[in-house]
């Protein structure tokens, strides 16, 4: 009798997602304009082109305004020292577009690695269910999250890049204990976190 009413309760959520997804606003794609040596506009040489995006957005950058080559690189947690293993990487561009499609919230840092300091940006992700315990963005709570967890809080990162999904027990904190629930909830001892 109870697992036929978890699967009564299961089909039901089911098809309720089913049918909300269906409502949801159409994604939009957003264009940000890589010129000379800046992102956005000129005004934004040397600073910060910021990005305010919903989740499922998709930002194309357009290369034909500016004459010389450049990337889009996201950077991780600072431009200052990039990831080696950036989420989107566009390659060299001596014009023409390159796309990304931004399925998770957060904040996504994003350089040129031909102009590293004087072209920046930042792209921020609004909206969309916060997944507890997802701190790196990717839609699963998995053990690397639970490590990353763990490097915050000994110091060796300065942010996370789903920093707001990093309070797995919503008391306030971030800290060894919310790496532990997350590492149960893989190990299937919890059902879900309780943030």
């Amino acid at each position: 009798m109870v697992t036929r009413l978890r699967i009564l309760v299961m089909a039901t959520a089911i098809g309720i997602a089913a049918l909300s997804a269906g409502t949801d606003a159409q994604a939009a794609t957003v264009t940000v304009d890589v010129g000379d040596i800046y992102f956005c506009d000129p005004s934004f040489q040397g600073g910060v082109c910021e990005t305010t995006i919903d989740v499922g957005d998709t930002v194309v950058w357009d290369f034909d305004p500016g004459e010389l080559p450049h990337t889009t690189t996201e950077c991780g947690a600072t431009c200052n020292n990039p990831t080696a293993t950036p989420r989107w990487n566009s390659g060299v561009h001596y014009g023409g577009t390159f796309e990304y499609t931004f399925n998770q919230p957060g904040t996504y840092l994003y350089y040129c690695t031909i102009h590293p300091v004087e072209q920046r940006g930042r792209i921020v992700v609004i909206g969309g269910p916060a997944q507890a315990g997802d701190v790196d963005c990717d839609g699963d709570v998995d053990s690397i999250d639970a490590a990353l967890i763990l490097q915050h809080t000994g110091g060796l990162l300065n942010e996370l890049p789903c920093q707001e999904n990093a309070d797995a027990n919503d008391d306030g904190q971030v800290n060894s204990i919310d790496a532990a629930l997350v590492l149960q909830r893989v190990a299937g001892f919890l059902n879900s976190l309780p943030a």
